[in-house]
């Protein structure tokens, strides 16, 4: 009788066993998804999109405090968010394509047995040598006439692979904050072209008609090559439209 018990034992163990042998690649390659972004096919949870302002010149010192930001940002990126960078200069073009767009697929429990995941290891290749890549453009701003801030920030949020199915989204902006376009200036004698309202207006119609209400606002403003007091005066000038807003966001130098 306890041989056969044995025996039920025995055969359940097995069965067990040969269920797991087959089922452990499934487990540990995780849920399907996207070959290129390597997001989940039922999209990514989170989103932080970093945009770059190229169009005015900057410091070493500023182009390795970049490098510095954007790679804590990838090594902080939680399991399962996006990632994006995307840069722009004075010639704006609308959609222009991002410098990286990933998600970080995270580990699982089989690093435990030192097998991290297939994607896991993709990602770091994708994001590591990329990245540098990206950090290289980013660290060569080019020089231009126009800087459209607001219109590529418009641009960006209101696109549909910015959107995300669940989590919260980020936007980091790096940028001198000298708005320079036919719709507002910072430049120039012209004191109506710096009327404080009339940023509020353009701001104002992009945070409504974007999209650009459900971003988390950080500025990292880039000290530049401009006048301090231009510089202070500018970044003074977004943070007063950006409260009359009531557009939450931090504000740092870089």
């Amino acid at each position: 009788m306890k041989s056969e018990s044995w025996a039920i034992v025995a055969s359940v163990l097995a069965g067990v066993a040969l269920v797991g042998f087959f089922a452990a690649p499934s487990l540990l390659r995780g849920p399907p998804r996207d070959d290129e972004s390597l997001c989940l096919k039922t999209g990514a949870v989170g989103h932080t999109l970093v945009l770059v302002d190229k169009s005015d010149p900057w410091s070493e010192v500023q182009a390795g405090r970049l490098k510095r930001l954007v790679k804590k940002i990838g090594d902080e990126l939680p399991a399962e968010r996006m990632l994006s960078i995307y840069v722009f200069n004075d010639a704006f073009e609308p959609g222009f394509p991002p410098l990286l767009s990933l998600c970080n697929p995270g580990r699982t429990a089989s690093e435990l047995i030192g097998n991290p995941r297939r994607e896991y290891v993709r990602w770091t290749e994708k994001f590591g040598r990329p990245l540098d890549e990206a950090l290289a453009v980013l660290s060569q701003p080019a020089k231009g006439n126009l800087s459209p801030i607001a219109e590529a920030v418009g641009d960006v949020v209101s696109r549909p692979e910015t959107r995300v199915r669940d989590g919260d989204k980020a936007l980091v902006l790096v940028s001198d904050m000298l708005q320079n376009s036919s719709q507002f200036t910072v430049f120039g004698s012209n004191q109506a072209a710096r009327d404080p309202e009339r940023l509020k207006r353009l701001v104002g119609k992009i945070w409504q008609d974007s999209g650009a209400k459900g971003w988390q606002l950080q500025v990292h403003q880039v000290q530049g090559v401009y006048d301090p007091q231009r510089l202070e005066q500018a970044g003074s000038l977004w943070q007063q439209t950006l409260r009359g807003l009531n557009v939450p966001f931090v504000w740092e130098r870089l």
